[in-house]
């Protein structure tokens, strides 16, 4: 099972770093702009009713919550397949000047 083995040592062999772009930035500023507004006036828009709501109201109440709903998943899967850059970088390795080893 592993429960009493040895930790395992890894030798740190790549690395990857990310890079960003900024079109990721604007769509996910976008995203939290786009879900606090539209959250504040939804709400807003409900607890303001008052008195007896019909259909036509409880359509327009709907439509609004699905274009809300809709910014939402665009902004938000368009922050997450925007393009990342990913680079590889290795770690020096260590130089130990002029040494031979033989047999």
């Amino acid at each position: 099972m592993g429960l009493f083995k040895r930790k395992e040592h890894w030798e740190r062999t790549f690395r990857l770093r990310s890079n960003q772009s900024s079109g990721r930035s604007i769509l996910s500023v976008l995203f939290w702009l786009w879900g606090i507004a539209g959250l504040v006036f939804n709400a807003g828009t409900l607890f303001g009713l008052t008195g007896n709501i019909g259909v036509g109201t409880s359509a327009y109440l709907t439509a609004r919550c699905l274009v809300w709903i809709g910014g939402m998943v665009l902004f938000g899967v368009g922050a997450l397949l925007a393009h990342t850059d990913f680079d590889g970088e290795r770690p020096m390795e260590e130089d130990y000047g002029n040494v031979r080893v033989t047999r």
